[in-house]
């Protein structure tokens, strides 16, 4: 967790850029049952980022009425952000030390084409590029039910990620020559690491009708996914020349990519809508995640939780709604995490998937005119 103490005049920063994209989609049924369509993209950038093509290709066959499958293979661009390329801000990170003892550490958000950054070893980002595979199964048995199963393989080359926090006397010197307080440590986003994720998505969605006693629509989804490093940068000398302790990309990092979020979540939720009266109830079961640390005994997994939402909706003329409601209804919380809390903060970690700050509960009112 952190705090940003705001943007001072030599964080500011003015930077544009310029792109132009040209796009086509074609789609063809070879019979009534086998459909394939291809579609490409031609993207061309200035500051440096160079041109791409990438495109995609797709398939649907219904191999019995209402039972299909399907399949898509891409490739994929993404330049780098405006504000990975130029932002730049100083925070204060609290980390966590031997014996689950806390430290305040004041810490620069570099750009990474500034002077302390590039000493540090920072390069021109690089566009990031992927390749994405597809295969599922749909089927409606019935008019009111349907299934679908996808599943799904994603590899992401020259991903841009921040670093960890590079600190201690080195870094101070390269700071301070720079004319930035010794007092710092130092941050910036690089093409860290190419990664893959696999995982797979299954949803049931089935309709009701009560008559004048209203319909409903009840679903249920589940993922699972699971992300690993495929390679990582070399730690570039300029870096590495400062010790053997400074990596580019450290252990926390490392596992704040591949484990900070859950690898299984089910969905379930239920739509009731009987005359002007709307009901969306939603459990979330969020399964359990890791909080990295660069010293392993200090990492923390939190167990899996389920989240309930609530939203009650009354039409009160054709234009007019209002409704109260409930994000977290039930108040659930992360488990504190077992280490020495900071000015007491801190007891639920850093993150959580669902939020730290508990239940949300609201009232709102809607025209539409």
């Amino acid at each position: 967790m952190f705090s940003v103490n705001g943007t001072t005049p030599e964080d500011a920063y003015s930077l544009k850029r310029h792109s132009e994209a040209a796009y086509i989609d074609l789609g063809l049924n070879i019979t009534p049952n086998w459909y394939v369509g291809a579609a490409a993209r031609y993207e061309k950038y200035n500051l440096g980022v160079g041109d791409t093509t990438s495109g995609k290709l797709t398939t649907r066959y219904e191999f019995l009425p209402g039972y299909a499958v399907r399949a898509a293979v891409s490739n994929g661009f993404r330049a780098p952000s405006l504000a990975q390329s130029v932002f730049s801000t100083t925070s204060t990170v609290t980390e966590f030390g031997a014996g689950g003892t806390t430290t305040s550490v004041r810490t620069k958000q570099m750009r990474p084409n500034s002077p302390e950054a590039v000493a540090l070893g920072a390069r021109d980002l690089e566009p990031e590029t992927s390749r994405n595979y597809s295969l599922g199964f749909t089927a409606e048995p019935t008019d009111r039910l349907r299934l679908t199963a996808d599943f799904y393989l994603i590899d992401i080359d020259k991903r841009i990620l921040q670093t960890g926090i590079l600190k201690g006397p080195a870094v101070s010197q390269i700071l301070v020559e720079n004319g930035l307080s010794p007092n710092l440590a130092g941050q910036y986003y690089t093409n860290a690491a190419d990664t893959r994720t696999k995982g797979v998505d299954l949803v049931a969605d089935y309709r009701q009708s009560f008559g004048e006693y209203g319909t409903a629509k009840w679903s249920v989804a589940y993922n699972h996914n699971k992300t690993t490093i495929r390679d990582l940068a070399d730690t570039p000398a300029a870096l590495s020349r400062l010790g053997a302790g400074y990596v580019l990309f450290d252990r926390q990092q490392q596992i704040d990519l591949t484990k900070s979020t859950p690898k299984d979540k089910w969905i379930l939720s239920g739509n009731y809508k009987v005359g002007d009266w709307t009901t969306n109830l939603q459990l979330t079961r969020f399964g359990e995640y890791t909080e990295g640390s660069n010293i392993p005994s200090n990492d923390r997994t939190y167990s899996a939780k389920w989240i309930t939402d609530l939203d009650v909706a009354y039409d009160v003329t054709q234009n007019l709604t209002v409704a109260v409601g409930a994000n977290n209804l039930f108040d659930v919380y992360p488990d504190k995490i077992g280490l020495k809390a900071w000015a007491g903060t801190y007891e639920y970690g850093m993150f959580s998937p669902y939020g730290l700050g508990g239940g949300y509960y609201y009232s709102r009112v809607s025209l539409a005119f």
